[in-house]
C-alpha cells in the first residue's frame, strides 16, 4: 500500500517536496490557499486542495487521520505553520516535518511535537522529499542529478557479516564509503571485517537503486 502524505503550502519548496514524494511512489495531498498554486501542481500529485490552513476546522474536516505524515512548508506565515502543526499533532499524525523561519519558530514547532525541523537555508525541497520517502535513511544528500549519499543504521540482518560477504555492489548497486561508531569515523574499510550493530553507514549509489532498496 502506498504511503500517503499531506503537504501544506506549495510554494517552490513545497511543490518540490510534493513532486519528489509523488515520483517516489507516495500519494500526495497538496494543500494551499492560493488556487493558482494548486492548479499548477494538480496534475503532479494525487490530490490538490484549495484551503485556508490558518483555520483549524478546515484542517480538521480534511479527513487526514489516516495519512502517514505531514509536511508543513509555510515560513512567512508562522500562524498557519503553527496551527497546521498543532492540528496534525491533535489528529495523531506520527510523522510531521515542518520548515522554520528562525530558531524561535523552530523551538515552538519542536514543543508542539514536530518530528523534524527544516531551516530554509539548509535544505532543498527535493532533498527533503527524498528523505521523507526513504525513511530507512537518516539523511539524503544529492551529489548529482542521478547519484546521492545517504546515512543509514546498519540493518540487523547485516550485523556480523562482512562487506565481502554482503556483496552490496552486485546485490543492490551501491557502495559503503564510510562508517561511524559513536564518535569514531572510519573511511578505510576492511572488506572482511564484520559489521557491528548501532553503526552509521555512509552509502553512495544511484537514486534509483537507493529508492529501490528502501521500498
Amino acid at each position: 500500500m502506498k504511503k500517503q502524505y499531506v503537504v501544506f503550502g506549495v510554494d517552490r519548496f513545497g511543490a518540490s517536496v510534493a513532486r519528489t514524494l509523488e515520483k517516489a511512489g507516495c500519494q500526495v495531498i497538496a494543500v494551499d490557499k492560493d488556487s493558482e498554486k494548486i492548479q499548477a501542481i494538480a496534475d503532479d500529485v494525487s490530490y490538490a486542495l484549495t484551503a485556508d490552513v490558518e483555520d483549524p476546522e478546515t484542517i480538521k474536516n480534511m479527513g487526514l487521520r489516516n495519512v502517514d505524515g505531514a509536511v508543513i512548508t509555510m515560513v512567512d506565515n508562522m500562524e498557519a505553520s503553527i496551527v497546521s502543526a498543532m492540528m496534525c499533532q491533535e489528529m495523531g499524525l506520527k510523522y510531521i516535518v515542518a520548515r522554520a523561519k528562525n530558531k524561535m519558530h523552530g523551538q515552538i514547532l519542536e514543543k508542539i511535537g514536530v518530528s523534524k525541523i527544516v531551516y530554509p537555508e539548509q535544505e532543498m525541497g527535493e532533498r527533503v522529499g527524498r528523505f521523507i520517502a526513504a525513511q530507512d535513511f537518516m539523511d539524503w544528500v544529492s551529489l548529482s542529478p542521478n547519484f546521492s549519499l545517504v546515512e543509514m543504521m546498519t540493518p540487523p540482518e547485516w550485523a556480523g557479516k562482512s562487506l565481502a560477504e554482503l556483496n552490496l555492489r552486485n546485490k543492490y548497486g551501491f557502495n559503503i564509503v564510510g562508517m561511524k561508531k559513536e564518535d569514531q569515523m572510519q573511511l578505510q574499510l576492511q572488506p572482511n571485517a564484520p559489521l557491528e550493530a548501532d553503526t552509521v553507514l555512509y552509502v553512495i549509489g544511484k537514486n534509483t537503486d537507493l529508492e529501490k532498496f528502501q521500498n
